[in-house]
């Protein structure tokens, strides 16, 4: 079992009376279907259908938290505060913050004594004491403990033999190899659902009402049949800041963006952005700063090869 420190992440708090009508008409999920014991993964997207952020959403008392990446809450909040002067809401990061802490294999049997029961389908919640159990999507089993109060978090991390890792690669590699991109302040604006996979993964609900983006990421996934998506790929050799992807077909050579990438011991993984011809010409993939080694197409719980 692998408990890691998730104190990477931000946190918006949004509160007021029109809370859950004011996100519905601004997120991409159906706020109607969160509830105490179930959380919602979505996105805020600009005008242009493009995606500011992405973040968890969970209903704590009153107020919804939104857990997103670093430094992407005042983007959020800046954001949002833009439609929020009809609504009585307050935007803010919540201070202090949630503690999180990310529970990855054998979870139950690190959990169950104290929680009696887990969360059992994805981005489920159960509420004990203060403290929230999350499941999260993903190929292993994994759960995140949200602590409101940092002595619960105290108390947990100073059980016999459970040593919290401040490392968290391994939390990542998950992510990448369940194909869940996030969106940094550095890529903010700058991809379309179907280029990070959100139209199939989960993030937009397409049968909400409607929202900041809405016609235009409707209008993509309706009527688009989509160039460029979002692939897992394997590599032999690290990956680095600078690295890109090369696809080899029909006599040409294009590059492709890498959106996140992971060097474990486990392997090193990557999801990059390539062309529909190139998946359907059986390409050959490689990484620019090894030429020589190929990259090895994998699959994604949510798209067929």
């Amino acid at each position: 079992m692998q408990v890691v420190d998730l104190s990477h992440y931000q946190f918006v708090k949004v509160s007021g009376p029109d809370t859950i009508q004011f996100l519905q008409g601004q997120l991409s999920c159906n706020m109607e279907n969160l509830s105490e014991t179930q959380s919602l993964v979505g996105a805020l997207f600009n005008l242009k259908g493009r995606i500011i952020a992405d973040f968890r959403v969970l209903l704590l008392s009153d107020a919804c938290y939104l857990q997103t990446q670093p430094n992407m809450a005042e983007i959020i909040i800046s954001t949002l505060a833009r439609y929020a002067v009809f609504s009585k809401v307050k935007l803010e990061m919540p201070n202090p913050p949630p503690v999180v802490l990310g529970y990855r294999d054998d979870v139950e049997d690190a959990l169950v004594d104290t929680f009696r029961s887990l969360p059992g389908a994805d981005n489920a919640v159960i509420k004990f004491s203060g403290t929230y159990l999350v499941k999260v999507a993903g190929l292993v089993d994994r759960v995140e403990m949200w602590c409101m109060d940092a002595a619960c978090v105290d108390g947990f991390s100073s059980e016999p033999n459970l040593l919290v890792n401040s490392d968290a690669s391994g939390w990542l590699y998950e992510d990448i190899r369940s194909g869940l991109a996030h969106v940094d302040k550095l890529h903010s604006e700058k991809y379309t659902p179907q280029l990070l996979n959100y139209d199939i993964s989960g993030a937009v609900d397409f049968s909400k009402g409607c929202y900041t983006g809405q016609e235009i990421v409707a209008r993509m996934y309706y009527r688009g049949t989509p160039k460029k998506r979002m692939y897992l790929l394997e590599s032999e050799e690290l990956i680095t800041p600078d690295s890109s992807v090369l696809q080899s077909f029909k006599g040409k050579e294009k590059p492709a963006k890498i959106v996140s990438y992971c060097n474990t011991e486990n392997g090193n993984l990557l999801l990059a952005i390539l062309d529909a011809e190139a998946i359907t010409s059986k390409a050959k993939f490689l990484l620019s700063d090894s030429v020589v080694v190929p990259l090895h197409l994998k699959p994604l719980p949510y798209l067929e090869l």
